[in-house]
């Protein structure tokens, strides 16, 4: 009766809908409750292991794959590391281990999975025939990666841009959970971002609403992977990031001295983070202009789409209080109005966002396409 009158559906409606639930094994009875009057309800339980999700992301440099319950908790999680000269067809097979693996890892039968999501980097540019030409992907385009996925699998397979996966599980698991409306930008070897409006993703006309790495800030900038000129991913990726920093340590005077023992070509981002922990000037520097730009375009965001939240994710959104103080005060100085100087931005407490968010994909699809028999 609670249920019935919660959802506004008679009772008898609701009774058939329960039994087809139970029936599915998707709820459990779970013993009687406290009468108020007349016969005691039945209390049901949602019952998490009815089936299960596979999530992969496929980044530029490895390969994530975990294995959910229907409550999004990670059963198995192991990375795979790829070389950015592999083939789509090397990729593919790695991915088909990994996922075998994690299958192999949990015991659990494959009848029970309901399919596989893939979170990729975007935009997909994707065409007519569903193949994706992510740029800068393993230096292939046109790639028919669902079918071939499929092929490998024997799953039925979900792909989309890592940002919006990513923002579909801060929606059920995390920062929004809650609210309907805010952004999730990923920053990281390229810089996306996932919207939610009114509860779910927004893809807008052509399914690459969101990509905010691809925006210009700066007119006659260098020329980016997507072909575009000046875009926001050319300034705060990890990529940019380091090659600043490289390029900042050539130019130092040669009596001063930078801390590292490895040559200045074999720098990665860790070691930046770790020059700006122990103080050193030049790469809090870095960190700080990057923070900078990054507000710049957190600011624009905001101004087009006055999202509630804004979410941080990525190894560089999450990469050091520094440069989150950065971004927070630089979009509060270009951002409009009051209102929008006041809107949160905040750090993401997923530790894998976008492999959590592709088998929530999963789920979100499954109940929503396919009706209880």
């Amino acid at each position: 009766m609670d249920i019935s009158n919660h959802m506004a559906i008679p009772q008898p409606t609701m009774t058939r809908i329960i039994e087809k639930l139970i029936s599915a094994n998707i709820l459990h009875e779970q013993g009687l409750g406290t009468s108020t009057g007349g016969r005691r309800p039945i209390l049901l339980t949602f019952n998490e292991s009815c089936s299960y999700a596979v999530g992969v992301e496929i980044g530029r440099s490895d390969i994530k794959v975990a294995l959910t319950n229907m409550n999004g908790d990670l059963l198995s999680f192991t990375t795979k590391e790829t070389r950015s000269d592999e083939a789509i067809d090397e990729i593919v097979l790695k991915v088909k281990k990994t996922v075998d693996k994690v299958l192999a890892d949990t015991g659990i039968e494959r009848s029970l999975i309901l399919g596989v999501g893939i979170g990729v980097p975007g935009p997909l540019n994707e065409l007519e025939d569903g193949r994706i030409s992510p740029p800068n992907f393993y230096g292939e385009t046109d790639i028919p990666m669902k079918e071939m996925l499929e092929e490998q699998l024997d799953f039925p397979v979900t792909i989309d841009n890592d940002a919006n996966v990513a923002a579909l599980a801060e929606k059920w698991f995390g920062q929004g959970k809650g609210i309907a409306n805010f952004a999730y930008v990923h920053a990281d070897v390229g810089v996306g971002s996932g919207l939610i409006i009114n509860n779910d993703i927004y893809r807008g006309r052509y399914g690459e609403a969101g990509e905010i790495g691809h925006s210009t800030i700066d007119v006659f900038g260098k020329r980016c992977a997507c072909g575009n000129y000046g875009c926001l991913e050319n300034f705060v990726s990890i990529p940019a990031i380091i090659d600043k920093f490289q390029n900042s340590l050539r130019h130092l005077p040669t009596d001063n001295q930078h801390p590292f023992t490895k040559r200045i070509e074999h720098l990665n981002f860790e070691d930046v983070l770790q020059a700006v922990d122990e103080g050193f000037g030049l790469a809090q520097q870095v960190l700080k202009e990057t923070g900078q730009l990054f507000g710049a375009g957190i600011a624009n965001l905001i101004n087009l789409f006055a999202p509630n939240v804004v979410i941080l994710g990525g190894k560089v959104g999450t990469s050091h209080p520094l440069f989150h103080k950065e971004v927070t005060e630089t979009m509060k100085t270009r951002v409009l109005g009051s209102k929008g100087k006041d809107v949160k931005v905040v750090v993401t407490d997923l530790n894998s966002g976008v492999v959590s968010g592709a088998a929530a994909l999963v789920i979100h699809r499954f109940f929503y396409k396919r009706p209880l028999k």
